[in-house]
């Protein structure tokens, strides 16, 4: 899956010279945490509504009221943006921009096209939504838990994705946990069945079953 499938494309920005009481009610209107700031079509910096809030003068300063709004006013979003933006292009694959937001930290990234130009945003809870369809999460499965020693999962996995079409179960997702202890866990979701049967099997055939979980009940076999 690419970035270009689940971007936002209605993007809200503004323009460097924005004042901060501006900027802020944008945010607050539009229920956004991050905005970006772009000048002639080009992306320039990025805000977030925590910045402007540490930006603003305090309520407690010795300052009254009209003479915190004109501070407020004269600033800008140019005065506090963050310009060395992090930005990812509409074909990045969305593993990579997960694992960039999440080493680096952010929240969301502007999505940038060939010509430099700001064509998407994506956020963390975009790629929640991405993790919960690619895992299968948004729909009834059955799930199973095997466990191999990390040198044979290679050579295993084949076998148990034969047993799978054996017994016509249809796999939603596949997953592997690597272990310290020097094991992975191959956790299935495959399309509600009756999967008693391949359990069965497997264990039978030697795959180590950790549990299998079918509606609301899980069944633990080897701890």
């Amino acid at each position: 899956m690419r970035v270009k499938d689940f971007m936002r494309t209605k993007i809200i920005s503004v323009p460097s010279n924005t004042s901060l009481y501006d900027a802020r009610k944008i945010m607050v209107e539009n229920k956004i945490k991050r905005l970006p700031i772009v000048d002639n079509g080009k992306l320039v910096g990025i805000t977030s509504l925590n910045k402007i809030r540490e930006a603003s003068p305090s309520q407690a300063s010795t300052l009254s009221i009209h003479e915190l709004h004109y501070l407020i006013s004269k600033m800008t979003v140019k005065d506090i943006m963050h310009t060395d933006v992090i930005t990812c292009h509409p074909d990045d694959p969305v593993e990579e921009v997960a694992n960039i937001m999440h080493t680096r930290q952010i929240g969301g990234m502007p999505v940038l096209d060939d010509k430099g130009e700001l064509v998407g945003y994506v956020s963390s809870n975009d790629l929640f939504k991405v993790v919960v369809i690619m895992l299968g999460l948004d729909i009834p499965v059955s799930r199973i838990t095997v466990e191999f020693s990390k040198s044979e999962v290679c050579s295993k996995l084949d076998g148990l994705i034969k047993l799978l079409d054996e017994h016509n179960l249809c796999i939603r997702s596949l997953v592997r946990f690597d272990k310290e202890d020097n094991t992975s866990q191959i956790v299935l979701r495959v399309e509600k069945a009756e999967i008693n049967g391949f359990v069965e099997d497997a264990i039978k055939k030697g795959f180590k079953i950790v549990s299998y979980l079918t509606g609301k009940k899980e069944v633990r076999i080897n701890k």
